[in-house]
């Protein structure tokens, strides 16, 4: 059964432009985290999947310089452009998860895949870590199902389709771990002030050629208060409702 990390990325945001590539400690912010998701196990590979547009051409040269596949798909309908990278590359299971969150974690990967697969689930996510860092499993079949009922374009924002709809065996990898469940703690990049954050953390912890635990980033911002105080006031985003085609 193949099993790949499919990083969805674009570089058309407005509130930090080209944030996916923006440096640091001398590498884009994406290439730390490739550096990082190469350490999952249960993972045979990792694909970048992007638009065809050549604002993203940036993205496809990276994953060349870093040793990982591409993809070009549909801009909007990210659903379905999971689907048919999963087609290119016969994926069987689908961890995904999106360039905007540089601290997606392996090993909760491989806890992911395992519960995922001993519950036979079609879907699966997790619970209790900080906002961005963790990720989804989905089976490929359950994610054609999902690509037929839906009557929305734009799905940036999916994970309803499998929690909402009542046609797919769900469920949550609950991390009670106190070491790193931290649910309220941002993580994820989406402006200036998250990308500080991400900044001061990489400046405290960062040592070359290695990979900082999450462990050590969540010690590091219970020791300092002013860290966690940078992104508080940061609202996420809130995406489009689910859509589902008249005859389901």
């Amino acid at each position: 059964m193949k099993t790949a990390i499919l990083i969805t990325a674009r570089l058309k945001s407005t509130r930090l432009p080209k944030k996916v590539l923006k440096p640091l400690v001398g590498r884009p912010m994406l290439a730390h985290m490739l550096d990082r998701l190469k350490l999952a196990q249960s993972s045979d590979e990792i694909i970048i999947i992007t638009s065809p547009f050549e604002q993203d051409d940036p993205l496809v040269e990276l994953a060349a310089c870093e040793g990982v596949k591409s993809f070009r798909g549909d801009p909007d309908d990210v659903l379905l452009r999971m689907k048919m990278a999963a087609e290119e590359f016969g994926v069987e299971t689908l961890i995904s998860c999106t360039a905007d969150n540089p601290f997606v974690d392996p090993v909760y990967i491989d806890r992911l895949v395992a519960f995922h697969r001993q519950q036979k689930h079609d879907f699966t996510n997790t619970e209790g870590l900080p906002w961005g860092v963790f990720s989804y499993a989905i089976d490929y079949a359950a994610l054609v199902k999902a690509c037929e009922i839906k009557a929305e374009k734009d799905t940036e924002v999916w994970g309803g389709y499998f929690t909402q709809t009542g046609l797919f065996n769900w469920g949550t990898l609950q991390i009670t771990d106190p070491a790193v469940c931290w649910p309220e703690l941002r993580l994820t990049v989406d402006t200036p002030e998250d990308f500080e954050l991400v900044e001061k953390i990489f400046a405290e912890l960062y040592r070359p050629g290695e990979v900082f635990a999450l462990q050590e980033i969540l010690a590091l911002c219970r020791r300092r208060e002013d860290l966690v105080l940078i992104n508080t006031g940061v609202m996420q985003k809130a995406g489009i409702p689910i859509k589902l085609k008249a005859e389901v």
